[in-house]
């Protein structure tokens, strides 16, 4: 089985199909793909947002975006890469894809911007089974909270050389 990222443009992200969530985890997700193309066409950094569909053997099971730079929000730390709408669609959670998906945003980032140390997440304090997941891949809260769309959102974030040292062979 091949587990990869895909750059996609961001003309790209309203056509994006595939990716099958229930309304409340697609709302915890960011919403729809169509409702993230289009906050994201209206943001002054488009070239600092990055998103990727996560392919499995050619076939998308999920989406996310990384953001640096002038499109960091506003609890993330400036030498970060911040993760965002992460998905992967109902049918192949808990096979590992979820895991896999960060493993090769970490790679993404050692290899496109080594300047950057960290990766860093807002995660939903209700969304249970992202928070198991990012907390097994290594991610700490960094002890910040906000009042997010949904509820009170955790800031998380690890260390891009731990991500690569726990999950990737050879570094």
């Amino acid at each position: 089985m091949k587990i990869a990222l895909k750059l996609l443009q961001i003309d790209e992200i309203a056509s994006v199909t595939g990716i099958e969530l229930d309304e409340h985890d697609e709302d915890l997700a960011g919403g729809g793909m169509v409702t993230i193309y289009e906050r994201l066409r209206r943001r002054p950094e488009l070239s600092s947002c990055h998103p990727f569909l996560v392919t499995v053997d050619c076939v998308t099971v999920g989406f996310l975006m990384l953001r640096e730079g002038p499109a960091l929000p506003s609890w993330a730390n400036p030498e970060a890469i911040s993760l965002h709408n992460f998905r992967i669609s109902r049918k192949a959670q808990g096979r590992g894809f979820g895991t896999a998906a960060i493993a090769l945003a970490a790679v993404w980032i050692a290899v496109h911007r080594p300047g950057n140390s960290a990766l860093t997440l807002s995660v939903n304090e209700d969304n249970s089974s992202a928070l198991r997941l990012y907390r097994r891949c290594g991610f700490a809260s960094s002890g910040c909270s906000f009042a997010g769309r949904l509820g009170t959102e955790i800031v998380l974030s690890c260390d891009v050389s731990q991500l690569l040292k726990k999950f990737v062979a050879d570094r």
